[in-house]
């Protein structure tokens, strides 16, 4: 180490984190003290040394000269403790006052250097070191008494005067000794207790702001997930109308397309033009099922399924598809795993996630896994469930992860991704939609899906769902009912052209057909004519009346007339009480059909 970083290596002192102010104060002071000792006294050294020996004091050269060099040697040695440097700067004060007392007696420093070693001792070390350094300046000047007054001890020039002065300075000594050494170390005592007590109130504050810091931050997350959540509600809700609205346009553009289909002696060039139109409508009855799927208005269809059957389907799709270079991993048990699902909307998730895996690795080398683990208890965070009825926590659960080593996805946002029409790709490659209506199918399944992901690294989404308590189970595949009929059916519809679709389709069928389009004015047409009705078909959302009150009227004029659902807001309901449900646009043999369904089973 060069001087230069020595010097500066003493001047900058450490400050560890458990000193108080008061013990930087006594660091920082036995440092200038040590310093002060070893600049002044090597200004006085050389004068000191030149006196001695015209005097010949040689035994002021010896002490001199070794507390000079003490005092660099504890300056300069910084592998020292702050105790073992106090103790021996107190060392030297001690000896040099003995000393000089010794040698020189009253006329000299020694007074001095003991009263300094005392009071030092206080300020330095504390209250009980300073009592312990008064107890020994006292049992020093008695044991010299002693040895003054039994003539052991002699100076030059000694006489009865000389004798008064010691005695009177001895005695004022030990009194200033006593007041100032106990005041000073029972000062700087309680000085150091109270810096300790305001440390530890500095830390206690600062624990408790770190933790207000980590609430508040836990808060705003909470209030940010809560944000998120009503905003994913707010535009369900929004696409859940549209849709809807968009249904009874959809409903008449494929009902009067069908009916015109039906006619014979068609042009050739007309046929196909509705068949395009017909195609076209049918597309876009696939995109309103995907909206009312993520609004959680479209119907489910739910029965008992294995979700590692289905999980192995979708495998099987994805890899016919799948680029070279991409491992496909699949980690499945071979005890089945039971869900009350939709088939076709797991189907449908899973399929969405594998392709997006697919495309985030960019025909790139990687891995594509999909692994399935059942568990119990609260998979998502400590003390809640991650299932929407909170009487649900604590049940048996069924993960789903599907991981890829892709792209991965930007950390600002994950929050939107499973927004509609928000998307992480290229114009012409996504259409933000289908981790929005994943969201939806399985928000509709009561699960949660989450996603983790490192930008370069890849991502990982999470499926979880509540495990089925039975076994799994085929459905029974309904048998095709004729269609054809004779019966009489009143039809509700606030929509006339609908109206005027189902009569014409229900009529080809050969049935007899009444329709309003107030649900009002049917209800009195029923309480007119209650024997001529065989069953009602009504719309769900009517102005003044809902389908369901319809029915509930309906109930308690004629409790034995069945009653069919047909609307777009199927899900919001729990079906009972109606015989039979239909979700728009319906197309004629579907209508027919489930009329004929249950009229058969009318008794």
């Amino acid at each position: 180490m060069t001087p230069k970083k020595t010097i500066e290596a003493l001047f900058k002192q450490p400050v560890h984190s458990r000193e108080t102010g008061i013990d930087y104060f006594r660091h920082r002071l036995l440092f200038y003290l040590l310093l002060s000792i070893a600049v002044f006294g090597s200004i006085a050294y050389l004068p000191s040394i030149y006196y001695s020996l015209v005097y010949q004091y040689y035994y002021v050269i010896i002490i001199d000269t070794l507390a000079l060099a003490w005092a660099f040697i504890l300056l300069f040695n910084t592998g020292l403790s702050f105790y073992k440097k106090s103790l021996g700067l107190l060392a030297v004060f001690y000896l040099l006052g003995v000393l000089l007392l010794v040698s020189l007696g009253p006329t000299g420093a020694g007074f001095l250097w003991l009263l300094l070693f005392s009071i030092m001792s206080g300020v330095l070390l504390g209250y009980r070191p300073a009592l312990i350094s008064f107890g020994m300046n006292l049992i020093t000047l008695a044991i010299l008494s002693v040895l003054v007054f039994t003539h052991r001890l002699s100076w030059e020039l000694l006489n009865s005067v000389e004798l008064a002065i010691w005695t009177v300075k001895g005695v004022n000594f030990i009194c200033i000794n006593a007041i100032v050494s106990v005041s000073t170390g029972f000062l700087i005592t309680k000085i150091s207790q109270m810096a300790k007590e305001e440390q530890e109130g500095r830390q206690a504050l600062s624990r408790e702001m770190e933790s207000r810091i980590q609430t508040e931050e836990e808060n705003r997350a909470l209030t940010a997930q809560l944000y998120q959540s009503q905003k994913m509600e707010a535009i369900g809700t929004l696409a859940g109308g549209v849709a809807h609205d968009f249904n009874n346009i959809l409903s008449a553009i494929l009902g009067y397309t069908e009916l015109s289909l039906l006619e014979e002696d068609i042009p050739s060039p007309l046929q196909e033009n509705l068949v395009n139109i017909n195609r076209a409508g049918l597309r876009a009855r696939g995109i309103v099922k995907q909206i009312q799927t993520f609004s959680r208005h479209a119907p489910t269809n739910k029965s008992i399924h294995d979700i590692g059957s289905i999980a192995k389907e979708c495998l099987e799709f994805a890899r016919v598809g799948l680029p070279p270079g991409i491992d496909l991993v699949q980690k499945i048990p071979e005890t089945p795993l039971p869900i009350l699902a939709d088939k076709t909307k797991i189907h449908q998730v899973l399929m969405n996630l594998l392709t997006n895996g697919i495309q985030a690795m960019d025909n790139r080398k990687g891995t594509l896994s999909l692994s399935i683990q059942p568990g119990e208890g609260n998979p998502l965070t400590n003390g809640s469930t991650p299932f929407e009825n909170p009487g649900k926590a604590g049940q048996k659960y069924i993960q789903v992860n599907v991981t890829d080593t892709g792209i991965g996805i930007q950390e600002t946002d994950i929050p939107r991704l499973f927004e509609p029409y928000f998307t992480t790709k290229e114009i012409g490659k996504g259409t933000g939609m289908g981790l929005a209506i994943s969201h939806g199918i399985i928000k509709a399944h009561d699960g949660e899906i989450t996603v983790e992901s490192r930008l370069g690294l890849g991502s990982s989404f999470m499926i979880h769902l509540p495990r089925h308590h039975r076994e799994t189970s085929m459905d029974p595949i309904p048998e095709k009912p004729d269609l054809m009929g004779a019966e009489t059916l009143l039809l509700v519809d606030d929509e006339p052209g609908l109206v005027d679709i189902h009569t014409q389709f229900l009529t080809k069928f050969g049935y007899q057909v009444v329709t309003c389009t107030d649900p009002f004015e049917a209800l009195d047409l029923l309480r007119q004519k209650p024997d001529i009705f065989d069953l009602v078909v009504t719309d769900q959302k009517m102005p003044g009346m809902t389908g369901d009150e319809l029915r509930k009227q309906i109930f308690q004029v004629l409790p034995d007339l069945p009653v069919v659902l047909c609307s777009g807001f199927t899900a919001s309901l729990d079906g009972k009480g109606f015989q039979g449900i239909l979700t728009k646009p319906v197309n004629s043999k579907d209508l027919a059909g489930e009329i004929r369904r249950v009229l058969d089973k009318t008794p």
